[in-house]
């Protein structure tokens, strides 16, 4: 394999930035220096970029450099071939920036009208940005997604309300397989869950999260709270009678069926979470005002995956190699958007779940 150069490096800090952007010297010095793994002094940066230059792959202005057309057609061969000895931070966000263009369109679909958390990521470091300024994000077109490329944000996770909503407009299990958890038990899990809503008449989407674990997604038909519902009390928290209250008790009333299928394996506590190493969570927590989850298509910040759609079918077969960016957005040229839960009536898993409550 290739090992990765100077110049390798000094193209990449260059590729993850805004065609037409210059930047000053010292801010490659700094980037090349961190990344080569050694200090480099002004003289040796500047003689490295005169070569890029030379090459035609850099352009100088006004002692300030970008990358060229075709130094980035060069670099978009090059970073496969010295991919694991570039910076894996920077090389999401460079991966993201080529990805979202493909799949922004179905991306929007799912941020419209509502607040949007995102992961922002630099080296070594990420956090995710809830505001604005005093204000809660919103994405509401391409330019939109643009300008957070642009400030390196690469994973989109909505709120599961819209904004001014009361109420969620998915029912969301997230399955957390605990470190012990091996992926096949953890596609045990889900297949088990995805026939008890099966059973209820229920048609959920399943996606892939972009790590270790997937999501369901399910959509009600228009409805209010069933009168005779309470909240399953909870040691952990008091809880308010409410839509939000009574989706999260679903997702607990699904744990408890599929712990009767697959005793030990699945757990609907949070706490403690070395206790739960070796189960799978089916977590309901963040099913609240305010919560959010991952975006389908949305690239997870940690691993540089998507996360997927998948149909129920693939799911044996399933690895999380097939998540790659490259792969997500070919199939969804081929397919288009595959995660489209279908609208369903929700009456008897409804009463099922009052029941459960109640006992």
């Amino acid at each position: 394999m290739s090992r990765a150069t100077p110049e390798d490096h000094v193209l990449m800090s260059l590729a993850i930035k805004r065609v037409g952007r210059f930047v000053e010297l010292s801010h490659i010095q700094e980037k090349i220096s961190r990344d080569a793994g050694r200090k480099f002094s002004e003289e040796e940066t500047r003689q490295l970029l005169d070569s890029l230059v030379k090459n035609g792959l850099v352009v100088e202005k006004a002692g300030e450099y970008s990358l060229s057309d075709r130094g980035r057609e060069y670099f978009e061969k090059r970073w496969r071939q010295i991919r694991s000895e570039l910076n894996q931070d920077y090389l999401k966000v460079y991966r993201a920036k080529r990805y979202y263009p493909q799949v922004v369109d179905v991306l929007l679909e799912f941020c419209r009208d509502r607040w949007v958390s995102v992961f922002r990521l630099f080296t070594g470091r990420a956090w995710l940005q809830r505001k604005l300024g005093p204000k809660y994000i919103t994405i509401k077109s391409r330019e939109d997604i643009e300008r957070w490329l642009d400030i390196h944000g690469i994973d989109f996770i909505p709120y599961l309300h819209r904004v001014g909503s009361d109420r969620p407009d998915w029912l969301v299990i997230d399955f957390d397989a605990g470190k012990g958890v091996p992926l096949e038990e953890t596609k045990k899990v889900v297949r088990t869950a995805h026939e008890v809503l099966v059973g209820y008449g229920v048609e959920p989407a399943l996606k892939f999260s972009g790590s270790r674990g997937f999501q369901i997604w399910a959509r009600f038909k228009p409805h209010e709270l069933p009168p005779d519902y309470r909240p399953k009390p909870l040691r952990t928290e008091r809880r308010e009678r409410n839509l939000f209250s009574f989706y999260a008790d679903i997702v607990r009333f699904v744990e408890s069926r599929v712990a009767e299928k697959l005793p030990g394996l699945t757990t609907s506590e949070t706490a403690k979470k070395e206790e739960r190493a070796n189960k799978v969570l089916l977590d309901a927590s963040i099913i609240k005002p305010m919560g959010d989850v991952r975006a389908p298509y949305s690239m997870h910040y940690k691993t540089g995956l998507i996360s997927m759609p998948l149909s129920i079918g693939e799911l044996t077969k399933f690895v999380p190699d097939r998540a790659d960016p490259e792969l997500v957005a070919e199939r969804y040229r081929e397919r288009g958007n595959e995660f489209q839960p279908r609208e369903c009536d929700g009456e008897e898993l409804f009463k099922d779940t009052v029941e459960w409550c109640r006992a």
